[in-house]
């Protein structure tokens, strides 16, 4: 008789899964501390300064900041890629591409933004950098609702974490993307309290790793 010889699972993929969690949950929590921080600094401009309410040298320290806060979301994002990839339907991937470029993009346009700290408001150039936004928030939006009505209805991850990316792209274009183009105060509350949701989705990424969902 031939001795059957079981070798042990991998688990790299499980501990990826597992720091992409981390990794979102941290900039989830980053990303609405942020919003308080700039919606409480002391003032150092004048609001007609696009840099408001920061000088040009604290503006592209807070920028630079934004954008290694948006790759710890971008992890999120790659952690719901590599759970559900496998398992979804090309529309369901084409959104999660497209969740993958609208971040990415939307990092660059952080960067991007500090060309407009001595600017303006109203000026050509801050003009400019706000409708660079546009872009990336629109396909990353298309990106969340099309991936997320996709795995709402077959879902990778359980309990609430089915409905987040749907909740996070039905979010953007109802209540964050009308916020961020008005008054201040309203876009970092509104900014805040999608960052929480990017919260969700790190523990629903989490969750996924304690019970073992495959990669």
């Amino acid at each position: 008789m031939t001795a059957t010889v079981t070798r042990p699972v991998p688990q790299t993929a499980p501990t990826r899964l597992r720091t992409l969690g981390w990794l979102t949950v941290l900039a989830g929590a980053v990303g609405a501390a942020q919003a308080v921080a700039v919606l409480a600094w002391p003032d150092q401009v004048s609001d007609r300064h696009y840099s408001y309410p920061f000088d040009s040298t604290g503006f592209v320290v807070a920028q630079v900041s934004f954008a290694v806060q948006h790759l710890g979301l971008l992890a999120g994002l790659c952690g719901i890629t590599l759970v559900a990839w496998r398992r979804s339907s090309r529309p369901t991937r084409t959104g999660l591409v497209l969740c993958l470029v609208g971040m990415v993009a939307l990092t660059v346009c952080e960067i991007v933004a500090i060309t407009a700290a001595d600017a303006i408001v109203g000026s050509a150039r801050a003009d400019a950098v706000d409708n660079a936004y546009g872009v990336p928030m629109t396909v990353l939006g298309i990106g969340l609702v099309l991936a997320g009505a996709g795995l709402m209805r077959h879902p990778v991850l359980s309990g609430l974490g089915r409905w987040v990316l749907l909740a996070l792209g039905l979010y953007l274009f109802l209540v964050l993307f009308p916020a961020v183009f008005g008054p201040m105060v309203a876009g970092r509350i509104a900014i805040g309290i999608w960052m929480l949701m990017f919260v969700g989705l790190g523990v629903s990424l989490l969750r996924a790793d304690r019970d073992g969902v495959t990669t």
